[in-house]
């Protein structure tokens, strides 16, 4: 069977297209170690940035584009591992993209806060990406798992609207499956 995996599937930031996540008080809590030794304003801006990936995988979940590009500076910018980059735009015509092939985003789908450096407005946030979903087969249109596993390097700013994301970067892939099965492009 051939499979046809965007690069927005998901190198993109934190979970695109989860029409099914689970609730907003269940996502992706920070790992317990993630607090040991922060300042109190960096457990502050932990606890910030959780709520507002938590809150853009709400609008990924209502497919809201226009609260999705409000998330992401003007100048924002996505570097995936191939060494390719992808401007705003870019970006959220590749989320439009993604949506238009999943069929459902599985509960299991997960983001979590790894670490963060705070210098001032701007904060550099390691996360790990656990994104499942199901992708209809090229050959009959049944539905197939596919699960990605992304660690991604993110710069975002404090604003009057809260911390947005000015920058993502990939800095590790980990294994893709299809239906269980380990998936080798």
């Amino acid at each position: 069977m051939r499979w046809t995996l965007t690069r927005f599937g998901l190198a993109l930031l934190i979970g695109l297209s989860v029409p099914a996540i689970q609730p907003t008080a269940a996502r992706s809590p920070a790992p317990s170690h993630a607090g040991s030794g922060q300042t109190a304003q960096e457990r502050i801006a932990q606890r910030d940035i959780q709520e507002a990936i938590n809150q853009w995988l709400e609008f990924a979940e209502t497919r809201d584009i226009e609260a999705i590009s409000h998330a992401m500076t003007p100048d924002f910018e996505l570097h995936l591992l191939d060494g390719t980059v992808l401007n705003r735009q870019q970006v959220l015509e590749g989320i439009r993209q993604e949506w238009a092939s999943v069929l459902r985003v599985s509960d299991e789908t997960a983001i979590t806060i790894e670490s963060l450096e705070l210098s001032g407005p701007q904060v550099t946030v390691y996360t790990r990406q656990h994104y499942v979903r199901y992708l209809p087969s090229q050959k009959d249109g049944s539905p197939h798992e596919v699960i990605t596993n992304v660690r991604h390097c993110e710069t975002r700013v404090f604003t009057s609207q809260g911390w947005i994301t000015r920058r993502v970067e990939e800095i590790e892939q980990g294994q893709t499956t299809v239906d269980g099965e380990a998936y080798h492009p």
